[in-house]
Order: structure tokens, then sequence, then C-alpha cells
């Protein structure tokens, strides 16, 4: 690993000559003539926004931490510190949403658990948009519960560079040093980052170790506005009991490489876009840790090298009275595996680690027209399809109108189809503890929401922001892993109908260095057939996040001196098996992190705990998370 390290140093080194920085990315892509018509599309939907003030002010230090604190965002981690980490919203499952970098669809087609294999830190993090529901100009087919993009680097004054130094070390031998630099010169921009975390582990076989090099880049020409990332993660870790807990020695290792190169040029009342990208996804499990006495000899991991490379275009024409948008995706998606997909001809002997393979092409494409009118009204209906080889045509729609009746507040109704095709671990995957079903249906949903946002200076310069939502989603063939208590293995199966209902208030107010943010969301899942699987137990679909309650506080203390703290209630439905095949309830948990720091414009010091309460809970069944841990760190701004 120490080599590996040193490598991606070295590659740092080498790319920091390339121009970086991804431009701030709007999931709506709402760049349309006229003032007006901007604030009227912001807040069409409900995307939460997340700057980097706002990312500063929490005691998180990894993206997953940060995450956890959005209402309706679940993250269900196994191991610690970004080791391995599972995301939904709004009762979905880890498959349901769309993550995307810098705009840019990184989604893993072979398994949710894979979608945040990012290679970025959080320093690297400029600011994070959360959408609430479907997002058909991202092409997006796994935004069934929602999407996620994040953004890295903010514009800086011209002609600047900024270098940022971290260090920080704590329990069960933590330790993480990262490093990022950015530039902003007349036309281009650029960031080039590294980061290295590492811990022994909190129990037995939970220690890991990941690396992850990263650039992007920004800039401009009269031929348009262009973009580019590169990055790499290397990444190995202990899997006590991660997907069986009669094997406490489960071992993985990744690999994940991304690229992607984008252009967009406006003219007149045209604005033209197109992005390619590609996405390399290495894994290796092993269900004895290698190395080991425990290792069976002749034992061949599960292995996967999962390739996704796509190509789009979009087009927009504003007018006065909106914009009509349009684009064409092309996306392939390819496995190669040791179980997944089918058996290759050239596969003659069982020791060839790649002997299944699959591949499956999409074509997607999306038509969209919004609407504004007497300067606070606007309104949105589109369309978006796809077609695949596996599973042919499928559709998904999405129609919204808003008022806005104050700056930065509005009311607003939307209602949309969404649909997920199964990954090929739904279809695919066997082991000594699940089946699979090749004869799975895409999923899709009906979805319907309201919400209000307002935003308001008050007297004092004190901040007010609230937004509250309430929607009702009706799920069909909802795809999960379930079985009997009595039984062995998990089956992979489509549900008839899964229904959701649920809601999300937010409350902030602040003012200079100090604020209090409460959120609350409630989500309830109704499975309204299936009577014949009565007795199953959910490992994914019906295993979520009923009560959600998070309480955060920030305050200065004296001359740089201050704190934050978030307290966290949570209540889980559903039931697990334990290592003794015991049916247990999730229990609810009050979770309490919290961060003593001094700064000033160049230096932050810095000591922090999560779980400080040192509370035994559980994520995922039967498999234990970490109790207290105890950090400090310094940042350098330079």
């Amino acid at each position: 690993m120490k080599h590996t390290y040193l490598y991606m140093l070295l590659c740092l080194v080498c790319t920091t000559t390339l121009f970086a920085q991804k431009r701030n990315f709007q999931l709506d892509e709402v760049e349309v003539v006229g003032q007006q018509q901007q604030t009227a599309n912001q807040y069409r939907n409900t995307i939460i926004t997340l700057d980097a003030e706002q990312i500063q002010a929490t005691p998180s230090v990894t993206l997953n931490e940060l995450l956890d604190l959005l209402p309706g965002v679940d993250i269900r981690t196994r191991g610690a510190n970004g080791a391995q980490a599972d995301i939904s919203m709004r009762g979905g499952t880890n498959d349901q949403v769309l993550i995307l970098l810098n705009g840019v669809n990184i989604t893993d087609p072979r398994t949710g658990h894979a979608n945040l294999d990012l290679p970025i830190d959080l320093a690297t993090v400029s600011h994070i948009e959360v959408l609430q529901g479907t997002a058909l100009e991202q092409f997006g087919l796994n935004a069934f519960a929602g999407a996620i993009n994040i953004i890295t680097m903010q514009p800086m004054p011209r002609d600047t560079m900024q270098h940022h130094i971290a260090l920080s070390a704590g329990s069960y031998g933590y330790i993480a040093p990262s490093y990022a630099i950015n530039q902003q010169t007349k036309k281009v921009r650029w960031q080039a980052a590294t980061n290295y975390n590492h811990s022994t582990g909190y129990i037995y076989n939970t220690d890991y170790s990941y690396a992850n090099l990263f650039t992007a880049g920004e800039a401009q020409s009269q031929a348009g506005e262009w973009q580019w990332q590169v990055g790499s993660q290397y990444k190995k870790f202990g899997s006590n009991a991660f997907y069986t807990l009669k094997y406490p020695d489960q071992y993985e290792t990744t690999k994940a490489i991304i690229a992607s190169a984008s252009w967009n040029k406006h003219f007149n009342h045209w604005q033209l876009a197109s992005t390619a990208y590609y996405r390399l996804h290495h894994d290796t499990w092993y269900l004895f840790r290698p190395n080991t006495p425990n290792y069976p000899a002749n034992y061949n991991p599960n292995r996967h090298i999962t390739q996704t490379a796509a190509l789009n275009f979009k087009a927009h024409y504003s007018t006065e009275i909106g914009r009509t948008s349009f684009g064409l995706e092309v996306r392939n998606e390819h496995i190669l595996s040791s179980v997944l997909g089918e058996l290759r001809d050239s596969a003659a002997s069982h020791f060839n680690p790649y002997a299944y393979e699959k591949n499956r092409l999409n074509i997607n494409y999306f038509a969209q027209q919004t609407f504004v009118w007497a300067d606070n009204w606007t309104a949105q209906i589109g369309l978006a399809g796809n077609y695949n080889t596996m599973f042919r045509h499928n559709y998904a729609f999405n129609a919204q109108i808003a008022y806005v009746y104050a700056p930065q507040s509005s009311v607003y109704a939307s209602a949309n189809r969404t649909l997920r095709l199964p990954t090929f671990t739904d279809l695919y995957y066997k082991s000594v503890s699940q089946i699979a079903n090749t004869d799975l249906s895409p999923e899709h949903s009906y979805n319907f929401e309201i919400g209000t946002k307002y935003n308001d200076l008050l007297a004092n310069q004190w901040r007010i922001s609230l937004s509250v939502a309430t929607y009702y989603r009706i799920g069909k063939n909802i795809i999960d892993w379930a079985k009997r208590p009595q039984d062995e293995k998990w089956l992979s199966m489509n549900h008839t109908r899964v229904d959701a209902m649920g809601g999300e208030a937010t409350l902030q107010v602040s003012k200079n260095k100090w604020f209090v943010q409460a959120s609350y969301s409630f989500t309830n899942l109704v499975q309204t057939m299936d009577k014949e699987y009565a007795d199953y137990i959910s490992k994914y679909a019906l295993d979520y996040l009923r009560h959600k309650a998070t309480l955060q506080f920030g305050h200065p203390i004296y001359k740089g001196f201050g704190g934050r703290w978030t307290l966290t209630y949570q209540q889980r439905n559903g039931d697990y098996i334990n290592a003794q095949n015991e049916v247990c309830a999730y229990k609810a948990v009050y979770l309490l992190d919290g961060r003593l720091f001094w700064k000033n414009n160049k230096i932050e010091v810095y000591a922090e705990g999560s779980n400080l309460l040192n509370l035994a809970y559980y994520d995922y069944g039967g498999i234990v998370q970490p109790r207290r841990w105890l950090k400090a760190g310094i940042v350098l701004n330079l």
C-alpha cells in the first residue's frame, strides 16, 4: 500500500500541470435568458444545497458522515470512515440513488455498494446538491428515489493559488493526511488533490486503507467552455461479516478510475453541451482473508471488472416564455466476472478468474419544456426514454409547477414516473448465502410531492431558512433480497407493489458564527401485495429508516475557539437475523458527535469525536458499528 500511495503522489505532482476545476453544476441545469427565470427554476424541485460554509460548520470528517446529516438520506455503513457505505433516500434502496460527480453519472451498474467509491475526500468538496426526485436532463435512470451531485472546488479570485494541507489521527490507529492545490487564472481554473486514510480497525478484521488521487479543470475559449476530470482510488479493507455473519474473515479490495470531458457553448438563444465519460471498477472479494491460516487451498475469490462508457449531447433553446431542452445519450455497461453474467465461450476452465461476462447497451433520450410567466410562476413537463438491450423500452416523465412568493422562497408541486434497471448483482449473483434471479423485471414508481421553502433575513442580521416537503410513492416490481428466517440463502425477487409515504422538515437559524439547525424526516413503506412473502425478511427494500431527527449546533467560544455538535435520532424499520440465527428488531439509537476547534484565516486545529455516547448499534443486521472514536487534526490553508 505504501508503494501505491507513493505512486499516486508522484502522479499528482505530474498532473498539477493540468488545468482543473469543474464549474458549478446544477442538477436542473437552469441557464436561461433572464434572471427571474433562473430564480423561479431554482425552486421548482426539492433541492437541498450544502455550500462550503455549511460543510465546514459540521463535525463531519468524511463525505459519508456529511451526507448522513441530511433529512431523508440514509447512509448505512459497513466498516468505518468510508471503508464501505450504501446511500439511500426516502425509504429506497442503495441501488435507487443516482450519484453524480461534477454532473457526471458515475453510478455503478454492478451494485450500489460501489456507488460511493469516489476518488475524493471531504476537503475537496465545494458543495453538494441533493435532488429528491427524477433527473431527466442527467439521463438518470437510477434517480429512482433521488440524486446526489457532488461538486469539487468553488470559484476563486483571479490569479490566485491555494494550498490545502491537512493531517488527522485518532483511535484505532487512524491516520489521514491530505493535500490539495487550486488555482484560478484569467481563463483557466484547475485543481488537484490526494489523500490517504488508514485504520487498524475497531474490532477484529475491520482494518482498512485507501488512497485517492483527483484532478479536474475548466478552460474558456472562443469555441466554448471545456471541463474535465480524472480520478483514481485504491482501497482494501477487512470485511468482518459484511455479507454473511457466518464468515468473519471476509476481505475486499477495490480499484476505481473515472475520467470525463465536457463541452458547452452559448450562442444567441441556444446552449449546446456534450459529455464523454468512462468509469472502471475492479472488485475482489474474499470469503477468507488472504495470508491467514483459515485461507483454504485452491480457493478462488469473487472478481469483477465493471466498465461504463458513455457519450451524450444536450441542446437548450431559451425564449421569453421558457426553455426547450432535448438530449440523447449512448451508454455501454460491461462486466467481466468470476460469478456475474453468462459463461464465456472462451472459458474452457474453471480456473479462469473471469469466466463470466455480460454487456448491455443503453440508449437514453429526453425532451423537456420549461415555462415561466407572470414574473414568479414556473412550470415544467418532460418525457424520457430508455432502450436497453436486455430490457427493451422503458420510460419516465415529470411535471412540476412552482410559485416564487418572495426572494429565495417558493411553494411547489410535482409528479413523476421513475425507473431502475436491475444491476448485474441483482440478476446473476450466487454465493454461499445468495441466489440471484435472471428473470427480474425493471422497477418503476409514480411519485407525488408538495412542499415549500422560505428564506429571510431577520432583524439584527439573523437569517432563517425553512423547508417542508411531503410525498407519496407508488412502487411497482420493487427489487429486493429476501428470505425466510429458517432459510440459508437470500433470494433476489420483485415485490409486486411497495408504496412509500413521508415527509421532511428543516429549520435553520444563523448569525455570524452561531447557527442552529433542526431537521426531521419520516418514511413509511406499505407492502400492499405479495402475501406469499409475508413471513420473509427483507434485506434492503423493507429495511428502511422510519424516523430520523437531527439537531446541529455551532457556536463561538473565545477568540477563534468554537464548537460544533450534532445529535441524531434514528429508528429503523424491519428485522434482522443475528449471528445466533435469531430474528431481532432494530432498536432506536441516539448518536452524538462533536468538534472543538481553534482557527484563523490560515490554520485550524481541532479535536473531535463520533458516537460520543459510546453506544452499540447496527446499520445492517448483525454488523456492529464503531463505538466512540476520537480524532484530532490540523488544517493549513496557504
